[in-house]
């Protein structure tokens, strides 16, 4: 989506907004930066507006967990609504520590389980080695008695190449794109996060624009973003379909991975453990951070998802 989405968003913004503003849009990858550090260099200046990979910078700002907290299991839909309730907890946190403002949230699509060995229920995961992004996934990753390998995600395809990992976590049109199907024949579709990402801008331009400005602005990003939550989840679809080798796969190359639907006392566990282990370990840093942020997350979330 980057290429075809987001940078022609970003190439026709001034002429779009009429704002005196010319994004020069770079991917990190070409930049030979790591996606880990986006927050401290966009508080030091080196970009003033990025798209936010939140697992990737949870380590440096850890409420940014709070608006994809991983085994809740929501669909596309309760995900959007419980990441825009907490956005502005988020931005407060951003804006005080790192001088960043967030314009909104998007997604990759639901962070699903791709595997090479057979797979039944949750209890087969026991022992393998699953590939996750980062701690928090990890940890509840390993509450399911697999083993957690934290990989670089263009490191990936090689490590399921090589058998140095039995699964892996990622959006089903990342896993297609990425080439990981080629390597995995189990697919297993049940949500481990939302893969929602965010954009944000840095204060100190934010703060050049009058009031109108930021409004003309905020509501550009506004409709670029119901955009490409749209798309995501037209994207889920086929991939899916793609994946699965069916007649309606109409956009990418046809596979033929067996679905694992999992029975419903699996699913019942997968959203127990969200609560025992995903919530409290996130409570637990993020109340050592900001004190009452657990309670706080719970006002807004309960309303929305399935945690109490």
């Amino acid at each position: 989506m980057a290429t075809q989405v987001e940078q022609p968003f970003f190439a026709s913004l001034q002429k779009e907004t009429g704002l005196p503003i010319e994004v020069d849009f770079k991917s990190l990858d070409a930049l030979g930066l790591k996606d880990t550090y986006q927050l401290p260099m966009m508080r030091d200046g080196v970009f003033d507006l990025a798209s936010l990979r939140l697992i990737q910078n949870s380590q440096n700002e850890v409420t940014l967990n709070g608006l994809d907290l991983t085994g809740l299991n929501l669909d596309l839909k309760k995900g959007r609504a419980l990441a825009d309730a907490y956005l502005p907890v988020v931005d407060r946190h951003l804006q005080e520590k790192y001088r960043v403002k967030l314009l909104g949230l998007w997604t990759f699509g639901p962070q699903e389980l791709f595997c090479s060995k057979p797979i039944k229920r949750i209890s087969d995961l026991k022992g393998l080695k699953i590939r996750v992004a980062g701690d928090l996934l990890g940890d509840f990753v390993a509450s399911l008695g697999a083993v957690p390998a934290i990989i670089p995600f263009d490191e990936t395809k090689a490590a399921l190449q090589n058998q140095l990992v039995d699964c892996a976590i990622t959006s089903a049109t990342s896993a297609g794109s990425a080439g990981w199907l080629n390597y995995t024949k189990y697919y297993i579709p049940i949500s481990f996060n939302t893969g929602v990402n965010a954009y944000a801008i840095a204060l100190s331009k934010w703060s050049l624009l009058s009031e109108k400005q930021q409004q003309i602005l905020q509501m550009a990003f506004n409709k670029h973003i119901d955009n490409m939550w749209s798309i995501s989840e037209d994207l889920y679809i086929g991939s899916q379909n793609c994946l699965l080798g069916k007649e309606s796969c109409k956009n990418g190359k046809q596979y033929s991975l067996i679905l694992v639907d999992l029975p419903s006392d699996d699913l019942n566990y997968f959203k127990q453990q969200a609560k025992a282990i995903s919530f409290k370990k996130w409570r637990d840093v993020c109340d050592k951070e900001y004190p009452g942020c657990g309670e706080e997350w719970l006002k807004v979330a309960t309303p929305i998802a399935d945690i109490h």
